[in-house]
């Protein structure tokens, strides 16, 4: 390059398969007040006063390119996460209750989309969008509406026995209840390719439900491609036709449905649980269905490297990364999930300022193929 690429106009032309000066980082999901304020390089009372700036200020001393729209800001100093299903909320509630609910839908799609408020969703995205570029100090927003995505996890709604029950007892229904929310959501995918063309946003949306944990899809693929996949092909078709790059989150033992994801229109994905097997280079060759080489926002391991490795690990793990996408093509730096209250806040910096003195394209001459975080003594990995 015969200049430094501006963040935005490096993670788009990462994202259209161009040259770039440099592999782009992202950021948005650092756990833990503590690390996020000595990455800031500010007191915790300091981060406390202003969890938001506090969480900015760290990663523009990261230097990060992007950030997930929704990042993570820890308001306490002990506070270790948030979302957790716990099954115990749940108790009593019966498959019935999805029954009922899918019975209480309307019948027609002109019936359904009577209750959408396009308005509101249209200035919810807008808020979002211009919070960021007006707040973010040039790191671009990444824009993360996991509604896009599909409407997969009824669990959060109904508990996981009473919907794995419905699945199996009244699948007709329960794809009907996605059905009416993909609808919905169609029309917010119409209403964003709007809005990245007026404000000229980097041409990558993050989404993806969980749709597996660690034995593999949380119900049978057969269901999944009967009732849940089709909706999801139908709320993301308008951004996938406006050259949108899709990148799905990818929790618990994926590798049964990948190609599911690429086949509805991904061209991208993340979050890979080196733990369980699952290896980003299993998926590197395979293209999307436009014929795009896949996009990887290669996940610093949140269970392992981050937390228990050495400097040493850390560079061997983004080593590992540019090996896998032959020097950087298509790669973006982000972390597997939100890392922990538990993480050395100096493995993110030698992370993230690593990646910078490495060059796109340039391959180590004998690269030594190895899963993130799989070369730590079991020792330090359990203790720390």
């Amino acid at each position: 390059m015969t200049h430094p690429l501006t963040p935005k106009e490096r993670l788009t032309r990462q994202a259209r398969g161009l040259e770039v000066d440099r592999v782009p980082a992202l950021g948005g999901w650092i756990g833990g007040a503590r690390v996020l304020a000595s990455i800031a390089g500010i007191g915790e009372a300091e981060y406390l006063t202003n969890p938001e700036r506090g969480m900015l200020l760290a990663h523009l001393a990261l230097g990060v390119d992007g950030m997930v729209t929704g990042p993570v800001i820890p308001t306490a100093l002990e506070q270790i996460r948030t979302g957790l299903v716990q099954e115990a909320q749940f108790a009593g509630v019966e498959p019935e209750a999805l029954l009922r609910l899918a019975g209480s839908l309307p019948e027609g799609e002109r019936e359904v989309l009577a209750s959408f408020d396009a308005v509101a969703e249209e200035r919810r995205y807008r808020r979002t969008i211009e919070h960021a570029l007006a707040n973010w100090g040039g790191i671009q927003p990444i824009p993360t509406f996991w509604e896009i995505g599909g409407h997969f996890p009824l669990y959060t709604e109904f508990g996981y026995t009473a919907f794995w029950m419905a699945c199996a007892l009244y699948p007709e229904a329960v794809g009907k209840i996605y059905w009416a929310r993909a609808l919905h959501s169609r029309e917010r995918a119409k209403i964003l390719v709007r809005l990245y063309r007026e404000y000229d946003l980097v041409p990558l949306l993050f989404c993806g439900e969980d749709v597996c944990n660690n034995s593999g899809p949380m119900v049978s693929p057969a269901f999944l491609r009967a009732h849940y996949f089709p909706t999801v092909r139908m709320i993301i078709e308008p951004l996938v036709d406006a050259g949108v790059r899709l990148i799905h989150h990818c929790d618990g033992d994926v590798r049964a449905v990948v190609d599911d994801f690429i086949e509805l229109g991904f061209s991208g994905l993340q979050g890979f649980q080196y733990e369980l097997g699952v290896d980003p280079a299993q998926f590197r060759r395979r293209r999307s269905r436009l014929g795009e080489e896949l996009l990887l926002f290669t996940g610093l391991s949140v269970s392992r490297t981050l937390p228990f490795g050495t400097r040493e690990d850390i560079r061997a793990e983004v080593d590992y990364f540019l090996d896998i996408t032959e020097g950087g093509r298509g790669m973006f730096l982000f972390t597997s999930n939100v890392s922990g209250v538990e993480v050395p806040p100096e493995n993110l910096i030698e992370a993230y300022s690593y990646l910078k003195t490495l060059i796109p394209g340039q391959r180590r001459p004998d690269p030594q193929p190895q899963w993130p975080g799989m070369s730590l003594s079991t020792t330090r990995r359990e203790h720390g």
